[in-house]
């Protein structure tokens, strides 16, 4: 856990912000790198990055704190500390595509094919903007005995308080551990798990890419590999029961991946318009 990549004196460097504005650069270099290759206008597609990462910022912000209001009653402000962990991939990718369309219906970009390179952009950079909350703390898994697992540590702050960790925090709360206790119970690297699954899901929408299969449908394609891939995480993660013993994350994965599928079976005949 680092929550901070430099700290000295006064001078502090969040890691959260940093790692996750890295992670939407490199999902942009793909688009970027990929588009070229297709032959669209770099400088329009280049447009798409502060609309794209806001778009993103702000609907993932907002839907985390819809889902965690109690975390904020009284303390409104806190929404808008981006250093602090907070970000729902669902609520960025919801406000996210209607953005990328619309500019594209503004920069007359061929729609279809922007769409498809955001499919292989978003994944690249979800496996670095995972990262960030492995270095908070935040999006813990289950308690685990596997060899891999880990120990987030506590932490005083400079007025006695306990704070740091959320594991450690959640443990504590739950009567696992003490208030002597050095860090959480052993539990799941899912942060790690989120980063690789990312990596994998990305390698499917490249070969897709290269192979010009589901052309045009690609955005898709990565809904139901993404829908499926986040569905498995949350066994390993410690998210609360929401509906019949799924998550939210779950039943929003069931959703979003079943549209997404439902579409692609309707339209598996119909050639992709350029």
């Amino acid at each position: 856990m680092y929550p901070y990549l430099i700290r000295l004196g006064d001078l502090s460097v969040p890691a959260y912000p940093v790692l996750y504005g890295l992670g939407i650069t490199l999902g942009f270099v793909v688009v970027l790198v990929f588009g070229a290759k297709e032959g669209l206008e770099i400088r329009k597609l280049a447009h798409l990055i502060p609309i794209v990462a806001l778009s993103c910022i702000i609907g993932g912000r907002l839907f985390y704190v819809l889902h965690h209001v109690s975390e904020f009653r009284g303390n409104w402000t806190n929404v808008f500390k981006l250093s602090e962990p907070g970000q729902v991939f669902y609520g960025g990718l919801l406000l996210g595509i209607p953005s990328v369309l619309l500019f594209c219906k503004w920069a007359c970009l061929p729609r279809r094919r922007v769409l498809d390179l955001m499919a292989v952009g978003v994944p690249a950079g979800l496996s670095v903007g995972r990262l960030p909350c492995f270095c908070r703390g935040c999006c813990w898994g289950r308690l685990s005995e596997l060899p891999w697992a880990m120990k987030f540590p506590k932490y005083i702050d400079l007025y006695g308080n306990t704070v740091g960790s959320p594991p450690f925090v959640r443990h504590l709360d739950q009567g696992l551990i003490t208030e002597g206790s050095l860090h959480s119970l052993p539990v799941h690297p899912a942060q790690i798990y989120s980063s690789l699954l990312c990596i994998v899901v990305f390698l499917i929408m490249l070969w897709f890419w290269k192979t010009k299969r589901a052309e045009g449908r690609l955005l898709l394609v990565y809904l139901v590999f993404y829908a499926l891939a986040r569905f498995t995480l949350e066994f390993f993660r410690d998210n609360q029961m929401a509906f019949g013993g799924l998550t939210i994350a779950q039943v929003l994965s069931i959703v979003i991946g079943g549209i997404a599928a439902a579409i692609l079976l309707i339209r598996h005949r119909i050639k992709p318009q350029r």
